[in-house]
């Protein structure tokens, strides 16, 4: 039997990683609570893009989404990324900053010049600069290495709510007072005829108040939307 074939506990990673994480040296293993989040099927039928030029972190991350029911589409550099978000429709990119070539956060800067497919950046730094710079670039979300599987399997489903609407289908646009306007996929933001000019994060933050109209907004959860 081939490590493809054996049961995802039975990989071998270096070190003791056990518990579900990605490790900062680019090794992986998942733990308990990986594939939970496949209970009420969230996941179901989306289609992911993993970018990572470790094969086991990038397997890893590809076989969690399939064990919640998403199709995952994996890739090793930035340029086979672009490549593909040409020919081929994502639901979520999962995007390492630190890949070989064309860095993840210029792979990021040009799928925002085409796609406004919700990206989740994958790091092994801590500097508060870097998260900006991505988030400044329209990184959608942020995980830190090491992340435990679970963790990110939540944070991709968080992700897909947004991006899908409560009803579960891709919103294309969000109505507020006064004629506002938010066009999702292409980041504009209209009061009648009139183009709005707002940051990544500025966007993120209405586009939330948006969605949720009508109820309350913790501080927690704008903090999550820009962070």
């Amino acid at each position: 039997m081939n490590q493809r074939e054996r049961p995802m506990e039975q990989i071998p990673a270096p070190g003791s990683l056990s518990d579900g994480r990605l490790a900062s040296d680019g090794h992986a293993r998942l733990g308990a609570g990986a594939g939970d989040a496949s209970r009420d099927g969230e996941m179901r039928g989306a289609r992911f893009l993993v970018v990572d030029d470790e094969p086991l972190v990038r397997e890893m991350i590809e076989r969690m989404l399939e064990i919640d029911g998403a199709e995952a589409v994996g890739v090793d550099s930035g340029e086979a990324a672009l490549a593909l978000i040409e020919q081929s429709e994502f639901d979520l990119v999962i995007l390492d900053v630190g890949l070989p070539g064309i860095s993840g956060f210029e792979t990021l800067r040009r799928v925002r010049e085409r796609s406004d497919v919700p990206v989740m950046m994958v790091t092994g730094a801590s500097s508060l600069a870097e998260r900006v710079a991505g988030f400044d670039l329209g990184a959608d979300d942020y995980v830190l290495k090491p992340v435990e599987v679970p963790e990110l399997s939540r944070r991709a489903r968080a992700l897909l709510r947004r991006a899908r609407g409560v009803s579960g289908r891709v919103v294309e646009e969000l109505e507020g007072p006064n004629g506002l306007v938010l066009r999702l996929r292409s980041h504009e933001v209209l009061i009648g005829d009139m183009a709005l000019e707002l940051t990544p994060k500025e966007f993120a933050i209405l586009r939330l108040l948006l969605a949720r109209r009508g109820d309350v907004v913790r501080p927690d959860e704008l903090s999550f939307a820009i962070w």
